[in-house]
């Protein structure tokens, strides 16, 4: 089921959003959207997810003091999962601090299901985010962040799934992805039924075909089924390639076992 050449020809997008307000919790500042369509090929297909219901409300902006926002998933109480590129901060080569770093649950429209800061951070080991284009680092592109006080929202879990089990399943139009795209800053959009091409040849990296675009890295993509959730993967990055374009996940064999040591800390 590994059939997607990693030696990408291609122009990658990371999916960082452009600056938010100096308000923790609130949206964006409004882009012209033109301008944002990265990664969104013919039809748009997102549509509002509803950030009251699960796994919904799970899901939340991660908005950074000094600036921009991603997406992040709750995956226990005080942890959420999102990309390592989201705390690194470009304009001064170093890591955010974790208490510039808020996570807003459920937002929609002004409205939260919670609220709380970073308390500290667990990056993928040897993660370079100075080559964070590198197929290699974006294979480690994972974080987990640990939140200073717990969250009464339920989590989603992670998948126990073979890969050859995922994709039957993402087959069958169950896959999901949803995220804080700038030019719906406030709003969760859901891209539904979306395609999954299989995982990289050479390194550990899904490839998908899902409408995204800046914001949208550190979304989890979701298989539901039967009102159930879980997280296959954590998108991080879009490509223009010859035949259009793709955006890559860093799948949850990645991460599991991390993500197993930070859920045992309290």
């Amino acid at each position: 089921m590994r059939f997607w050449p990693a030696s990408f020809a291609l122009l990658l997008a990371f999916g960082l959003s452009l600056p938010v307000s100096a308000d923790p919790t609130a949206a964006p500042t409004a882009i012209a959207r033109s301008t944002l369509q990265f990664g969104i090929a013919g039809a748009d297909n997102r549509v509002p997810a509803d950030s009251g219901a699960w796994p919904w409300i799970a899901i939340g902006r991660l908005n950074r003091e000094v600036g921009g926002h991603c997406t992040a998933a709750l995956i226990g109480a005080r942890q959420v999962l999102t990309a390592a590129h989201c705390l690194y901060n470009l304009s001064t080569r170093r890591w955010i601090l974790p208490q510039e770093v808020h996570f807003v649950a459920g937002y929609q429209r002004g409205r939260y299901a919670a609220h709380t800061t970073a308390a500290r951070f667990t990056i993928a080991p040897g993660y370079d985010p100075s080559h964070r284009t590198a197929l290699t680092e974006m294979a480690r592109d994972w974080a987990i962040i640990q939140l200073s006080e717990p969250l009464d929202v339920k989590p989603i879990p992670l998948t126990t799934r073979r890969l050859a089990d995922i994709m039957a399943a993402a087959k069958s139009g169950e896959m999901n992805i949803a995220g804080y795209a700038t030019d719906y800053g406030e709003q969760l959009m859901l891209d539904k039924g979306c395609e999954l091409l299989g995982e990289a040849t050479d390194v550990k990296l899904l490839v998908h075909r899902c409408d995204v675009t800046f914001g949208v890295s550190g979304a989890p993509l979701l298989l539901i089924e039967g009102g159930k959730a879980e997280i296959i993967g954590i998108h991080n990055a879009v490509a223009e390639t010859d035949k259009g374009p793709i955006a890559t996940a860093v799948p949850v064999s990645a991460f599991a076992n991390s993500v197993s040591a930070a859920l045992s800390l309290r």
